[in-house]
Formats: structure tokens, sequence, C-alpha cells
């Protein structure tokens, strides 16, 4: 049985009380470990990822570089659910020890992300948290993981059904 080490408790601590619950039993019941990446997100912070991809043409935010785009989310006109204090979403990465370069594996993230939505799926049905899971894999929750635009493998984020 896995459990979060000193930097992922440090992640834990800015979550959202049922987001905390369903990452308390995954990585007690995943198979693949992980640890948090990244919880509670400052505007900042948010807005230094948007601009990745991006360049300051004419005082707007314009895509230039596709590939390097990680979020259309600003941080500042557009909140997102990392920048809610507590933090509805969460980025982990998996751990697998001696193999550093498993960390952002979509194979793995896959099964952590997995296992997280039958968690969340276990917890709400038990009435003990009251909202449901997305994962990035699958935004539109149909188990169809050849359909999505954007691919965020290692992010999860609650909402209520």
């Amino acid at each position: 049985m896995h459990s979060f080490g000193k930097a992922s408790q440090k992640q834990h601590v800015t979550l959202h009380s049922d987001l905390q619950m369903i990452l308390d039993w995954g990585i007690r019941y995943c198979r693949v470990d992980f640890s948090l990446h990244e919880g509670h997100r400052i505007p900042a912070k948010q807005f230094e990822y948007f601009k990745r991809g991006r360049e300051l043409i004419d005082g707007k935010w314009v895509l230039t570089k596709p590939k390097n785009k990680i979020t259309n989310v600003d941080g500042i006109k557009i909140k997102g659910k990392h920048n809610y204090k507590p933090s509805l979403a969460v980025d982990f990465t998996a751990y697998v020890p001696d193999k550093p370069e498993l960390k952002w594996d979509s194979h793995h993230l896959t099964y952590i992300g997995a296992t997280l939505i039958m968690v969340a799926e276990f917890l709400y049905e038990e009435g003990l948290i009251q909202h449901k899971l997305t994962w990035g894999g699958d935004w539109d929750h149909d188990g169809n993981l050849a359909d999505n635009r954007l691919y965020d493998r290692p992010h999860v984020e609650l909402y209520r059904p």
C-alpha cells in the first residue's frame, strides 16, 4: 500500500475535502504509486502557464506555438479549478522507483486516472462526497480516450453532477 510523501502532503492540504478523500483512497488502492504535483495555484502562476505557446501581439495573447500550449485559462479573466481555495483540481505524476522517466508516462497516468475515477464514483454513490471527478484523459466522461481535443492525463477536477 502506498502513501503520500512530504511534497505531496504539502499539495494535499490545499485541496477541497472531497478531492482529499478521493486521493486518500486512491493512493491506498492504486497499484501504480503516484505523487501530487500541484493543487492550489495562484493567479500569477496560472497566467505563466497560459502564456506558454503564446506571444503578446498588439496587446493580445495570441497562440503562436500550439504544441507548447498548456491551458486556455488565464487565472485572471477566467478562473481555473486550480485557482480556487481550496483547490477543486490537482495534477499528479506517476512514481516508479528507479525510473523517473515514467513520471509523465501516458500508460501510468491513465491507470492512475481510471483508479481515481472509480474511487470517486464509489465514494459519491456511498454519499461520502458531494462531487464527482473529471479526469483530463476523458473530459466528456464517455470512456472513449481517442475523442478528446485536449489531453491532460495528469489532471483531475471536481464537478457537481
